[in-house]
């Protein structure tokens, strides 16, 4: 019997909450048990396959199960990672479905033009995903440097980096990539774990 999965990814950067997405899998009626939601996890810098709960929905997904997505970026925002996983996904049955446009990648079409429509649409949307974060980057980049020609730019508040630093870490991202997403330096990444540990035992005194 088939099953219905829901899998969500919620970033340091993208203003979502994980009650966002598991709201939205509770609407479509999904059991708890059938939801997996990584949070703090940059869908660019850390592979599905590094991802706790993806690794999870992904090893029970059997052939004629859905997995329920709000977009494909949700699963990877490199254009060959997502491919990848997406051609894994549909060679072993699965059907993709994303909340947001309707779109479904159903990994047991026979029928040659809808296969290639399928596969078309996921190559424009992997683009688009890659895309869309780089460009997203380069133009918080070019801000900041003209904040900061500007003397503008007082950067962002420590308090909040520390512990989004620390959570992505936390979540599977490691150090150079943390240095690249959140552009700060290695002592810097070192301080706010040291922060993290800090905080944490002082929770469990």
């Amino acid at each position: 019997m088939s099953q219905t999965f829901y899998y969500g990814r919620i970033s340091t950067t993208d203003g979502q909450t994980i009650a966002t997405q598991t709201n939205e899998a509770k609407s479509l009626g999904i059991p708890a048990k059938n939801v997996f939601v990584d949070e703090g996890v940059s869908g660019y810098h850390v592979a599905p396959a590094d991802r706790d709960q993806w690794a999870k929905v992904e090893g029970r997904l059997r052939r004629g199960d859905i997995l329920i997505v709000r977009w494909l970026d949700r699963i990877s925002r490199r254009y060959d990672e997502l491919h990848a996983t997406m051609r894994r996904l549909m060679d072993e049955g699965v059907l993709v479905r994303c909340t947001l446009n309707g779109m479904e990648f159903d990994g047991n079409a026979t029928e040659a033009i809808s296969k290639a429509v399928r596969d078309a649409v996921l190559a424009f949307m992997a683009a688009q995903g890659e895309a869309d974060y780089l460009n997203r980057r380069e133009m918080q980049k070019r801000g900041i440097e003209n904040a900061k020609s500007e003397g503008k730019y007082r950067g962002r508040a420590k308090a909040i980096d520390d512990a989004q630093i620390a959570q992505a870490v936390s979540s599977g991202m490691t150090w150079s990539q943390a240095m690249q997403e959140f552009g700060v330096s290695k002592s810097a990444v070192a301080r706010a774990m040291r922060a993290a540990k800090g905080i944490n035992a002082e929770e469990r005194r």
